[in-house]
C-alpha cells in the first residue's frame, strides 16, 4: 500500500469535512493531480492525523470528508527552539530543512557581531523557509511544520533565553561537556549556534554567564555553522526524546 500523501489546513474541519486550499490546494490538484475519492492525510496542527477522502475539487478548494483521526506518532515530544545566528540564504534554507525533520519547534534567526549576512530577513525569504518547513514536515510525518521567526538582535536573544529550561550553547572553545553528559528532564530548551563568522569574545562571555546554559563541544574538527545547526538539533533530540532508535 502506497504512503498516503500528506497535506496541512489553516482550520479545524466544519461538519466531518475539511476545506483544502492555498498552495496545498494548488500542489494537491495540480502537481500531484489528485482525484475525486483519493485518500490523503490532512493535519490542522492539533497533533492529529485525520484520514480523509477527497469529496469534490472545487475552483479554489478541495472538499475532503473525515474518515477517522489517530494521534500523530511523529510530533517532538520536547519543545526545542534553534537560535541560528544569520548565514548565507542557502544555508539558512538547508538548516531549516533537516532540523525539522529532526523535530525542532521553531527557529529564530538573529544577527550577532560577526555575521556576514546582516539586515532583516524579507517576508519573501521567510514565506520561502516556512515553505521548507511544510514540505520537511510532510518528509518525517509530523502534524505541524516548525515554525521560523522574524530575525532579532543579539541583545534581544539574551533576554528570551532566560525563559527556557535548558540553553545548549555550541561553542568551539568549550570544554569537554556534551551534550549526553547534560542531566536532567527538560521540555523547554534553546540551541544557540553561532554564523559562518563565529561570536565575538564579549558575546561568548554573556552567554557562557547564563544561569540556565551549558557550553558544549561538538567534538574535535571545527564545523560549518550549518553543520553545527544538525548536529546540535539531532543531539539534544536524541538525548531528550531518544528519537534514534
Amino acid at each position: 500500500m502506497n504512503k498516503l500523501k500528506r497535506f496541512y489546513a489553516t482550520e479545524n474541519p466544519k461538519d466531518g469535512f475539511f476545506a483544502l486550499s492555498g498552495q496545498e490546494f494548488a500542489h494537491a490538484k495540480n502537481v500531484m493531480r489528485l482525484k475525486e475519492g483519493d485518500p490523503i492525510i490532512i493535519c490542522c496542527g492539533d497533533g492529529v492525523d485525520y484520514t480523509c477522502e477527497i469529496s469534490k475539487i472545487n475552483k479554489d478548494n478541495l472538499a475532503c470528508k473525515v474518515h477517522f483521526s489517530a494521534p500523530n506518532k511523529c510530533d517532538p515530544q520536547v519543545a526545542v527552539t534553534l537560535y541560528q545566528a544569520q548565514v548565507k540564504a542557502d544555508k539558512l534554507e538547508l538548516i531549516t530543512q533537516k532540523v525539522g525533520e529532526i523535530g525542532i519547534s521553531k527557529i529564530v534567526p538573529f544577527t550577532s557581531e560577526f555575521c556576514v549576512v546582516q539586515g532583516d530577513l524579507s517576508k519573501q525569504k521567510i514565506e520561502r523557509l516556512n515553505k521548507i518547513a511544510v514540505e520537511s514536515a510532510k518528509q518525517c510525518g509530523r502534524s505541524k511544520p516548525l515554525r521560523i521567526e522574524n530575525n532579532i538582535n543579539f541583545c534581544a536573544v539574551i533576554k528570551e533565553l532566560a525563559n527556557y529550561d535548558l540553553v545548549v550553547f555550541a561553542y568551539e572553545n568549550a570544554n569537554q561537556e556534551k551534550i549526553s553528559q547534560i542531566s536532567g528532564d527538560y521540555k523547554n530548551i534553546a540551541i544557540i549556534v553561532g554564523s559562518e563568522g563565529g561570536f565575538s569574545q564579549s558575546e561568548c562571555e554573556m552567554l557562557c554567564a547564563l544561569k540556565n546554559t551549558h557550553c558544549i563541544t561538538l567534538g574535535k574538527r571545527i564545523l560549518r555553522a550549518e553543520t553545527a545547526a544538525i548536529v546540535s538539533c539531532a543531539l539534544v533530540m536524541d538525548k531528550f526524546e531518544n528519537i534514534i532508535d
